[in-house]
C-alpha cells in the first residue's frame, strides 16, 4: 500500500522540487493533496450492508368449507290477505236494532253481529202462509169438483142413452105421420144440447190433470216463498259465517237498511295467506317442487316475533307487473291474530335442497363470480357457479360450485383492494369458523 502512495506522490514530489522558489507553489499542492486524500478516503472505506426489501404480507381472515347438503332461500315481500273475505249484506227491509261487534274484534261461527227489526219479516212470513193456505184450499176445491164430474158424467152418458132412444122413437112414428115434424126438431134438439153437455163434464174430467197440476205448481211457488219468508226472518239475526277478524262496519243502530246494503266485511282466521311476488327464473323449480308434494317452508318476520309459514300454491297467472308469478303462503291459524290484512311483511322461502355446493359469506366474492383460496400462505383465485343464497340472521351468504374447491378449503373473506394470485397473506380468523353458519367477519389491515 506504501507504494501505492509513493507512487502516487512522486510526481508531487518532483513538482516541488522544481517550483518550491515560487509564491504559488505552496497553495497548489495544498489543493491537490486535499483532492488525492479524498480520492484516498472514497475509496478506501468499507461499503454499507445492503438491506433485502421484504415482500407484504396482507392480514385476512378465511371462512372453511363444509360439505353437505344446503337449502338455498329467497328473500320475498308478501303481503297479508285472505281469500276468505266476506262481505255480509242486508237480505230484508228493516231498522238496525244493535251493532253486536267492532272493527277487528274476533268473532266465533254463528256468533251474533247485527241485530235486524223483524216486524216486516213477519208480516211477510204471514202473507206467503195465507197464500199458501190458499192455494191448499183451490187444491182440495179441485178436488171436490173432479170427483163430481166423474159422477156428473155417468148422468150425462145415461141422459145421452135416454135422449137417443127417445129421438129414435120419435122418428119412427114420424115417419107414420103420427107426430109433427116440429116435435121431431124438437127433441133432436134436446139430443143435442145433452150430446154437447155430455162433451163439457167430458173435457172437464180431462183438463182435471191439467188444473190440478198448475195448482200445484202454484203451491210449489207459494211454499217456496213461504220458505224463503221464513229464512228472511231468521236472517233478521246476521251470524258470522265463520270464525273470522271483523274488518269493517258499515251500519249503527237506528239505521234502515234495504236488500243488498253492506253490514259489514270480515275475513276467516282459518284462510289467512301472504301473497308474495316469486321471481320469474324460481317459477318453475317452485312448481316441480309442489308437483313433488314437497313441503316447502318459509319464515315470516314481523315486528313481534318470525312466524313460521308453507308455501301452499303458486297462482296460475302471471302477477299484474309481468315479471313473475304470485306465490301464496298459508298462515297458521293461530298465528293469524299476529296479522293485519293488507300489511306487508320480509318472507324468506326455502327452496329445494342441493348437493355439491359451499356456502360463503358475501365478502368473499370478487367481481361477479371469483373467490380467492389460500395455498400455502398465497392466494390463488377460483371461479365459481352461483346457486343460491342463503340468509342467517343479518347475514348473508352464496352457495357456489366449483369442481377445483373441496371440504376444508380456506377462503379469505376479507376484500383485498390488489387480491390476486399468488399474493402473501397471513390468515388471523379471530373465531373460529362454524358450521354453514359463520360470523359475520371485519376488515383487516396490512401489515
Amino acid at each position: 500500500m506504501f507504494d501505492h502512495l509513493s507512487q502516487l506522490f512522486r510526481p508531487l514530489t518532483t513538482f516541488w522540487q522544481q517550483n518550491r522558489r515560487s509564491p504559488k507553489t505552496v497553495p497548489v499542492i495544498a489543493v491537490l493533496v486535499t483532492a488525492l486524500l479524498l480520492v484516498i478516503f472514497k475509496f478506501s472505506q468499507p461499503e454499507p450492508p445492503v438491506k433485502e426489501k421484504e415482500e407484504k404480507t396482507w392480514a385476512v381472515q378465511t371462512h372453511q368449507l363444509i360439505d353437505g347438503v344446503k337449502v338455498p332461500q329467497l328473500e320475498l315481500y308478501g303481503q297479508v290477505e285472505s281469500p276468505y273475505t266476506a262481505t255480509v249484506t242486508a237480505i230484508i227491509n228493516a231498522d238496525i236494532l244493535s251493532l253486536d261487534v267492532k272493527e277487528g274484534q274476533v268473532v266465533n261461527k254463528d256468533q251474533l253481529l247485527i241485530k235486524l227489526d223483524e216486524l216486516d219479516a213477519k208480516l211477510t212470513l204471514d202473507q206467503r202462509a195465507s197464500d199458501v193456505a190458499e192455494l191448499e184450499a183451490s187444491i182440495e176445491s179441485e178436488k171436490n169438483r173432479h170427483k163430481n164430474d166423474l159422477s156428473a158424467l155417468k148422468l150425462e152418458k145415461s141422459l145421452v142413452s135416454l135422449a137417443k132412444k127417445k129421438l129414435s122413437r120419435e122418428e119412427k112414428t114420424s115417419k107414420s105421420n103420427l107426430t109433427s115434424q116440429n116435435s121431431f126438431d124438437t127433441q133432436k134438439q134436446a139430443l143435442q144440447n145433452q150430446e154437447l153437455a155430455l162433451k163439457a163434464r167430458e173435457l172437464s174430467v180431462k183438463n182435471h190433470p191439467a188444473r190440478l197440476a198448475q195448482l200445484e205448481a202454484k203451491l210449489a211457488h207459494k211454499r217456496a216463498l213461504l220458505q224463503q219468508a221464513e229464512r228472511d226472518l231468521q236472517r233478521a239475526d246476521v251470524l258470522a259465517p265463520f270464525d273470522g277478524i271483523v274488518l269493517s262496519t258499515s251500519v249503527s243502530p237506528g239505521e234502515r237498511v234495504r236488500p243488498g246494503e253492506e253490514l259489514l266485511k270480515l275475513y276467516s282466521i282459518d284462510n289467512v295467506e301472504l301473497r308474495a311476488q316469486l321471481p320469474q327464473k324460481y317459477v318453475d323449480t317452485v312448481k316441480q317442487a309442489l308437483a313433488r308434494e314437497e313441503t316447502l317452508s318459509a319464515v315470516v318476520r314481523t315486528a313481534h316475533a318470525d312466524v313460521d309459514v308453507t308455501l301452499h300454491r303458486v297462482s296460475g297467472a302471471v302477477s299484474n307487473t309481468g315479471i313473475g308469478v304470485d306465490a301464496l303462503l298459508e298462515i297458521n291459524s293461530y298465528d293469524a291474530n299476529l296479522f293485519v290484512m293488507g300489511e306487508v311483511h320480509e318472507v324468506i322461502l326455502n327452496l329445494p335442497a342441493i348437493t355439491d355446493v359451499y356456502s360463503i359469506p358475501v365478502s368473499s366474492i370478487y367481481g361477479t363470480n371469483r373467490i380467492y383460496r389460500v395455498e400455502k400462505g398465497r392466494l390463488a383465485a377460483i371461479n365459481v357457479e352461483k346457486l343460491g343464497v342463503q340468509i342467517k340472521g343479518e347475514n348473508q351468504f352464496i352457495l357456489v360450485r366449483s369442481d377445483r374447491l373441496a371440504p376444508g378449503d380456506e377462503i379469505i373473506t376479507t376484500q383485498l383492494p390488489h387480491a390476486m394470485s399468488g399474493l402473501k397473506v397471513d390468515v388471523r380468523n379471530a373465531t373460529p369458523a362454524e358450521l354453514d353458519t359463520p360470523e359475520s367477519v371485519s376488515q383487516s389491515g396490512q401489515r
